[in-house]
């Protein structure tokens, strides 16, 4: 077995491309712990298929500045990985005491709908998996390799730790280089050998109909706003009227199996192959609220891209992209549940009577707790319901906020954003943030239309409020609400039985 150690590490930041790298089919990619530069492993496994590449990003924060959670860590790896390798499967190495941040990590890329061929742990197998954990946590494939056993094992992969599926010795521990890239080439045979597990994230069709419409309508297609479902757009569909065929784009994760989307791109890109399905190549009118109106843009940017027409684009109270880094966008737990309290008062009109401070001293067990007894109590959930059906939800939600978008191109045809107050500010104040946002969005968007809308945030998409706002879309929907030919559908989507 060939093999050197190599002491120059690549100390990789955001925004830096790595230079070409050698052309194998598999490449290795090493996350390293902060000190790495004392102990680099090897930068080439000669394996039985031939040489395999090894990329070494250390966790070097210096530049990026340190990451405040695990998330925003996974975040700026994923980054740094995608610069030198665009798309997957991607083959990725730790040390054993980095298995939460490889979890991490593994996610972050699910979220881009990126392939995931190997995730491998290098020392002792990682802590097994708590009891009482009370929150899911995604179970990933993964091999823990144990030089000083020389041993190999089959595990699944948890935020919490591990379950050890399977073990092996597979060879004498020497403490050699040769010995550990030999462990090195058996797992990789070991893992090559199996068949692939396809994540089921990348089979997500995200295509709900509200309302199935007359022929000859060009159909709406929606996308709700962060962490929240399709059926929250029904009051929109209703008012519309019977004749328009209206479609729902269910945003991953909801359902607290799933791994939400961590991109606005990779979201978009599976509502527009959903799309196809329905429409063909026919035209389209697009409309998204709060997080929705990225995903809806970004849609219609993909739509265009394709040779395809749309009608209209309407963002419901949308804030407008940022050039954000993903280190800027870091929220903690804490932060998110925060966050979902006060759009949840938003939506009951009251105050829910969470607060900060008593959520901080609790575990995220606690705090979904004590946000599912709020809402039971205010009548937002059925009271024979239990807490863990908010995981999807504030998954998503949580997703949604660590997200930033910057797109790639302009809209150079009209787009209608529709604002709304925020009761818990001063009228000066929403002024102020409206037409921070109004500009925002025609840095992208020149031909950009703006109106205040009824309601709030969340009430607008309700009786009474959402009926004005109907009216208001509809009026600017005359002389495109009908496509110039009638248009077959397929009905190949989820029937919601909303008519």
């Amino acid at each position: 077995m060939k093999g050197n150690m190599n002491k120059q590490h690549t100390h990789e930041g955001l925004g830096q491309r790595a230079p070409q790298g050698p052309s194998h089919e598999t490449l290795l990619f090493w996350f390293d712990s902060e000190h790495a530069d004392q102990a680099a492993p090897p930068d080439w496994i000669e394996g039985t298929g031939g040489a395999a590449p090894l990329r070494c990003i250390a966790l070097n924060w210096r530049e990026a500045g340190r990451p405040r959670t695990t998330e925003g860590a996974a975040a700026w790896l994923a980054q740094s990985i995608r610069s030198f390798q665009g798309e997957g499967p991607y083959w990725l190495v730790a040390e054993a005491r980095s298995a939460e941040l490889m979890h991490a990590l593994a996610l972050q890329l699910l979220g881009q709908d990126q392939e995931l061929a190997f995730l491998g742990l290098l020392g002792a197998t990682p802590a097994p998996v708590a009891s009482g954990i009370s929150l899911r946590s995604r179970a990933l494939p993964a091999w823990s390799i144990d030089p000083a056993n020389g041993l190999v094992q089959r595990l699944e992969l948890l935020a919490t730790g591990a379950k050890v599926l399977s073990s092996t010795v597979v060879r004498e521990p020497d403490g050699t280089l040769e010995c550990l890239q030999a462990l090195w080439s058996d797992v990789l045979d070991l893992a090559d050998s199996l068949a692939p597990q396809r994540a089921p994230e990348l089979d997500y069709q995200p295509l709900i109909k509200l309302q199935a419409g007359s022929p000859g309508h060009a159909p709406l297609f929606c996308v709700p706003g962060a962490g929240d479902s399709v059926m929250g757009l029904r009051d929109w569909a209703a008012a519309l009227g019977a004749q328009w065929p209206v479609y729902g784009l269910q945003p991953r994760g909801t359902d607290g199996v799933l791994m939400p989307h961590t991109t606005v791109e990779a979201a978009a890109v599976a509502a527009v192959r959903a799309m196809e399905a329905v429409t063909g190549r026919g035209p389209v009118h697009l409309a998204g609220h709060s997080f929705g109106g990225w995903v809806a843009f970004e849609i219609a940017l993909q739509w265009q891209a394709l040779g395809r027409e749309v009608l209209s684009l309407t963002l419901l109270d949308s804030e407008a992209p940022d050039a954000a880094g993903v280190l800027d966008k870091e929220h903690s737990h804490l932060d998110i549940c925060e966050q979902l309290a006060g759009s949840l008062e938003l939506a009951l009109g009251r105050p829910l009577g969470i607060f900060r401070h008593q959520l901080a001293p609790l575990s995220p067990a606690q705090r979904l707790a004590t946000l599912h007894a709020a809402m039971t109590r205010h009548g937002l959930l059925p009271a024979r319901t239990r807490p863990d059906v908010m995981e999807g939800p504030l998954q998503a939600f949580g997703a949604a906020l660590r997200t930033s978008y910057r797109p790639t191109g302009q809209w150079g045809r009209p787009i209608c954003l529709v604002q709304a107050d925020d009761p818990r500010r001063c009228a000066e104040r929403n002024a102020q943030d409206q037409q921070r946002d109004a500009e925002g969005w025609r840095l992208w968007a020149p031909q950009l239309q703006h109106w205040k809308g009824p309601g709030n945030h969340m009430s607008m998409l309700k009786p009474p409020h959402v009926q004005h706002c109907v009216d208001g879309w509809l009026t600017r929907q005359r002389g495109v609400s009908r496509s110039t030919t009638p248009i077959a559908f397929e009905q190949k989507t989820k029937d919601m039985g909303v008519n």
